[in-house]
């Protein structure tokens, strides 16, 4: 958690020259099919990218690194021209002129008999020695010194290159979301995945990839087609979208494809790689640019007794980590090193630890640890209980060879000392080794950054980095380790223990207070950790361990598993580190605490007189990389797309059923798809939301006999007793469509949201769904009547600028309500008190430290109500009765008490004495399902829809989700939701 040694954050730019000459407009001709295209610039448009030298610049690779992928292809094809048919590298190259692509050539000249088997070596024996070590910004076999790693590096992976990377990605991401975008190559498709994956746009949205070898290009006239074949290459494309009503756009650096596509309708623009950008031909595209270029548009407490070690700094956060690593990643990971074991065969395991520290890892892997509620058996003996019943001594672990990475010299005394008390012997200079009785262990030692390594381990099984991914920022890393491993015969797994997931409390906070000495506020403890964590994202820090994940499956990564792994850090059990973390808290944070015009000497002051327990959150991350190196033919993951294809008339259905109190299961049906109504569409479930309001009081019977929801289509006429199927969040993709929905081509494939039970597959009315706004994923959708359930609670507070707002609960409403109050509150400082505070009250601590995350001012445990009070007005939204009788008496006189709690069938008895009789507060109760009758002069559903969405969006309530599951866990998932364990539970279905 220093700032020290943090990489810095690289600026993106989205800048582009309008005026490159070189973008070439071909205009559309020849033989057209059907009717003549359109030229309408306002008509819908279809773009279609081609992939080498178009999606990447080869002469920026060639200029930067010395080494292209288009190269590398034009040396193969020579190469595969010499060897089978003698051809000299001119005549591959006139073939490829006169026709397109060399392979093109081949076919018109070779004998019809030869032309299947030739294309089928070609496309093997050119793209699979393929080395992609360019796109990651190395190449291969130049590397010779340190000063060649620097040469190369410079100003191409860690600026322009990545700076590009990233505009491009999210132009792509935004066109996509608006334009269907093809990718069209004359490569095979293994080949254009494998450079997506490399440029870290394997998650953008397409609508399709067309190749050669694209499933049903094939036929008897034209086997393996080309670009040169555009009827038959197209054919995908042109079959869904009429060249009459929309514009088709190719961006090539063929201009021969490009010709060859004016043939069938579809527009042209060149993209030479050099003076014009792939960007530039976007722009054209959108209609941002004209043809010719044109735009048209602290210390502060003494700390005599302490002082900073990074030896003993390591020693007592090594202690903490060994009991804080998730226990199920730590055993995925160890059934995930077995199967490799399986696989390969030879009883090795190459592991390279990255930051090693003082060894733990190691340690860990050798001794396993943790306490008794979390201990962790060793690696080696999860393995060998793994592979115990396997018969097979192959299979078995023989050899651990590790690589440990650290290039802090100071502790490599340190390390020695740990592997002779783990007891290795050094057999030659930072290389030791340790033989058992049935495997042997080989320590490399490197003081280096993995970084700045020039002979990378070759077929590494596992990379891993304890308290260290968070120290990068996320793209870069992967940049970082994908160079390192791009040598690796088959992907190594990536296992990230202790990823700082930016939230840091105090087991017990505290609210605002006032410096009697200094007569300044001191922060509330909330507001402090949320100034140090805003320090560290200054100093280079990433805290949002959702953007590692993202970034690596950018780049064709896949996630494993996912567990915390919070610092448990007790003022005397542990107190170098406790003393540790204050230190941080004074030399990182005080300064932030200072700059808001806070008192945070008094507040490490208080800190240090009331010392409390500090929980620091961590994940842990465990992944699949994806293919850095060569062409592998692996079958231990497939980096192929899966598609669905169910065209069975009648498909089963799960669905979820509460039969009676504390007691839910599922139940199959059969849909019979040939019975969709005219007005009805069928929707294939992707992720659904338990709401831990309404579906728990169903769950523990705590209901009264109503209607489900006068309000939801579908729901008013249907009462609400057992047996029932209920819930009213879910997400899906729109798979059929009756005959009488107007919409009905442009909805399919859509995903809608629909207040539908939990099920894997429902049938509702087409006005009973809301198409999602782009940019917005299933798993935040689900979050929608949550959030206008948040929403609906804010408008009726009414809450002024200057009020201070108290949430009560902070279960998941609750969270969502701290959120859209804390989005338009900011915290206004004067000598004696403060304004526009958000206060959330929760007993428990995972809940508070969720309610920081989401901006809460104090996130506090209720007993300090009376302390931290009274407030302008109090939401209550925790279901207990305490909590509104708290609400109640912590609520200033003329004060409002807004609840949003439903209390079933539970008596509740409130104090409403003398001095509540005389205090003129307002208690109103808040329910989303209609508006309020003082707000329909300027407020519909449609209105309050529209702004939730707009919500959703910039909440990202998806990081509210605790639990991922089936429904075949459901009498578990609620049980847990119902126990406090959870905050947000989400049901996945089909993938």
């Amino acid at each position: 958690y220093t700032v020290s040694g943090a990489s810095g954050w690289i600026a993106k730019s989205h800048s582009w020259h309008h005026g490159a000459k070189s973008i070439l407009h071909v205009p559309r001709g020849g033989d057209v099919i059907g009717e003549t295209p359109i030229d309408d610039d306002d008509a819908p448009l279809v773009i279609i990218i081609d992939v080498d030298n178009c999606l990447y610049s080869e002469q920026e690779l060639l200029t930067s690194i010395g080494e292209g992928v288009e190269s590398q292809i034009v040396r193969n094809t020579h190469l595969f021209g010499l060897l089978h048919f003698n051809l000299t590298s001119e005549d591959c190259d006139e073939l490829y002129k006169k026709y397109g692509s060399t392979i093109e050539g081949l076919r018109h000249t070779l004998p019809s008999h030869l032309v299947e088997e030739t294309m089928r070596k070609f496309y093997s024996e050119v793209y699979d020695p393929i080395d992609f070590g360019c796109l990651l910004g190395i190449r291969a076999g130049i590397v010779k010194n340190e000063n060649d790693i620097k040469s190369i590096r410079s100003g191409y992976d860690h600026g322009h290159a990545l700076q590009k990377r990233r505009a491009l990605a999210e132009l792509l991401e935004s066109i996509s979301n608006r334009h269907p975008v093809y990718l069209a190559s004359n490569s095979p498709k293994a080949h254009i995945m494998r450079v997506l994956n490399n440029m870290g746009l394997r998650n953008i949205k397409l609508a399709g990839i067309l190749s050669p070898d694209a499933e049903g290009n094939g036929s008897p006239a034209s086997v393996y087609p080309t670009k040169s074949s555009p009827r038959q290459y197209y054919q995908q494309i042109l079959s869904q979208h009429s060249s009459h009503s929309k514009r088709i756009i190719l961006l090539d650096d063929s201009l021969y494809n490009i010709r060859q596509a004016s043939t069938v309708g579809i527009h042209g623009i060149h993209v030479n790689g050099k003076d014009g950008t792939l960007e530039e031909g976007l722009a054209e595209a959108l209609g941002h640019i004209l043809p010719n270029g044109n735009t048209p548009m602290i210390p502060t407490q003494s700390m005599s007794q302490y002082m900073f070690s990074d030896v003993k700094y390591l020693r007592a956060k090594n202690k903490v980590d060994g009991h804080a690593i998730d226990k199920s990643v730590w055993e995925t990971l160890a059934q995930e090193l077995s199967l490799r074991l399986q696989q390969k065969k030879n009883g090795t395991l190459r592991v390279a630890d990255l930051g090693a520290g003082m060894l733990s890892m190691l340690e860990l892997f050798m001794n396993g640890g943790g306490e008794i509620e979390s201990s962790k058996a060793s690696m080696f003996n999860l393995i060998r209980s793994i592979l115990g019943s396997s018969g097979n001594t192959d299979e078995q672990l023989t050899e651990l060879e590790y690589f440990a990475y650290e290039s802090n010299t100071n502790l490599l005394d340190g390390c020695k000392e740990k592997l002779r008390k783990l007891g290795f012997q050094e057999v030659t200079s930072n290389n030791w080794q340790l033989s058992l009785s049935n495997m042997k262990v080989t320590v490399h030692l490197l003081t280096k950054d993995f970084q700045n390594e020039q002979h990378q381990p070759e077929s590494l099984d596992l990379i891993m980095g304890c308290c260290f991914a968070d120290l990068f920022e996320p793209d870069q890393l992967v940049l970082s380790l994908g160079r390192f491993a791009h040598k690796s015969s088959h992907p190594p797994l990536l296992y990230l223990p202790i990823t700082f997931a930016g939230g840091t409390r105090f087991s017990s906070t505290q609210p605002f207070a006032v410096n009697e000495e200094s007569n300044q506020l001191v922060p509330s403890d909330t507001t402090a950790f949320q100034m140090y964590a805003r320090s560290l994202i200054t100093h280079g820090h990433n805290l949002d361990p959702s953007r590692i994940v993202n970034a690596i499956c950018n780049f064709g990564g896949s996630l494993i598993a996912k567990g915390s792994s919070d610092w448990i850090i007790h003022p005397k059990s542990n107190q170098y580190l406790w003393e540790t973390m204050l230190y941080f808290f004074g030399m990182s944070g005080a300064s932030e605490i200072t700059k808001n015009g806070f008192d945070a000497a008094g507040w490490i002051k208080r800190s240090r007189r009331e010392p409390r327990t500090i929980i620091a959150s961590n994940v842990d991350l465990l992944f699949h990389l994806a293919h850095y190196s060569s062409a592998e033919k692996s079958d231990m993951y497939s980096t192929g797309e899966n598609e669905d294809s169910d065209s069975s008339s009648r498909v089963a259905v799960e669905e979820i059923q509460f039969v009676s109190p504390y007691n839910v299961t599922t139940v199959k049906k059969e849909l019979d798809r040939n019975n969709l109504g005219p007005d009805q569409i069928e929707v294939e479930s992707l992720c659904s939301l338990v709401s831990s309001g309404t579906e728990l009081k169903i769950f523990k019977g705590t209901f009264e006999s109503a209607s489900l929801d006068v309000n939801i289509k579908g729901m008013a006429d249907e009462a609400m007793e057992y047996p029932l199927a209920y819930g009213y969040s879910l997400v899906g993709r729109v798979v059929a469509c009756g005959s009488n929905v107007a919409d009905a081509e442009s909805l399919i494939g859509r995903n809608v949201f629909t207040f539908s039970p939990h099920s894997s597959r429902v049938v509702v009315d087409r006005d009973a769904v809301q198409i999602i706004p782009d940019g917005i994923e299933a798993e935040d959708a689900i979050f929608m009547p949550s959030v206008e359930t948040a929403l609906s609670l804010v408008h009726d507070a009414h809450v002024r600028l200057g009020e201070n707002v108290a949430v009560y609960g902070q279960g998941l409403i609750g969270l969502l309500v701290t959120a859209t109050l804390s989005m338009h509150h900011s915290t206004t400082i004067s000598s004696s008190k403060q304004f526009c505070s958000v206060t959330a009250f929760d007993a428990l601590d995972d809940r508070l430290a969720m309610s920081s995350k989401m901006g809460a001012t104090s996130a506090l445990q209720p007993q300090t109500a009376g302390i931290a009070g009274p407030f302008d007005v109090c939401i209550e939204v925790s279901g207990n009765p305490r909590a509104l009788q708290s609400a109640i008496d912590n609520t200033s006189n003329n004060g409002r008490i807004i609840v949003g709690s439903w209390y079933g069938n539970t008596d509740v008895a409130l104090k409403l004495g003398i001095d509540f009789h005389r205090s003129h507060k307002t208690i109103q109760t808040s329910q989303v399902s209609t508006i309020p009758s003082t707000m329909t002069g300027l407020w519909n559903k449609e209105r309050r829809f529209a702004l939730t969405w707009a919500l959703v969006r910039s909440l990202q309530p998806s990081r509210l989700i605790s639990k991922r599951t089936t429904l075949a866990d459901v009498q578990e998932a609620y049980e847990l939701l119902d126990g406090g364990k959870e905050i947000a539970i989400c049901f996945k279905y089909n993938k």
